[in-house]
């Protein structure tokens, strides 16, 4: 019995993938606003193999395509491993918090003075993550986000100073004494 032109390894399907995705943008090669996958689960054996990816980008236009690029990328697999049972599922739990916005900035206005009121100086910088903030404005409360003071974010060397922390604390005490 051979394997030749049978066998199927999950995991080198996976592989070709995850090589795919990559060419469309890593984190650790993109700044600003540029947007990119980022792979966050892998688990195969020797029948089955799944991969998550998170896609983030900062505009609506950016992110269909992205969702498209994946749907080519399960086409140009499916005719690389004909034999390979494969499946894309896209669930939508990232959106741009700005989209979200609305005639009602209250919520921004707050942060800005809770900040002013502490002395912090605030510091606008385009973000691409942000997943809670993002994920309740798109159900239609506008939530900016504003610092943790973590540093070296999803690394196993993230870490959060205490005093960011306090001053963190301070910001989300005055947010509510505002409200």
């Amino acid at each position: 019995m051979s394997a030749k032109n049978v066998l199927v390894n999950p995991n080198l399907v996976v592989a070709d993938f995850i090589a795919m995705v990559q060419d469309m943008g890593r984190p650790v090669l993109t700044e600003g606003r540029k947007g990119y996958f980022w792979v966050t689960d892998i688990a195969g054996n020797q029948n089955r193999a799944q991969v998550s990816v998170a896609i983030r980008d900062f505009d609506d236009a950016s992110y269909t395509a992205r969702k498209q690029y994946l749907q080519n990328l399960l086409t140009i697999l499916r005719q690389k491993h004909p034999k390979a049972q494969m499946k894309l599922i896209l669930t939508d739990v990232y959106s741009n918090i700005s989209q979200a916005m609305g005639e009602d900035s209250s919520a921004l206005d707050n942060l800005c003075q809770a900040l002013q009121d502490l002395e912090i100086p605030a510091k606008t910088i385009p973000m691409r993550g942000g997943t809670d903030g993002s994920a309740l404005s798109a159900m239609g409360l506008f939530t900016p986000n504003f610092f943790t003071g973590a540093h070296n974010f999803h690394s196993k060397y993230e870490f959060l100073p205490i005093p960011s922390f306090v001053d963190s604390y301070q910001v989300a005490k005055r947010l509510l004494e505002l409200a």
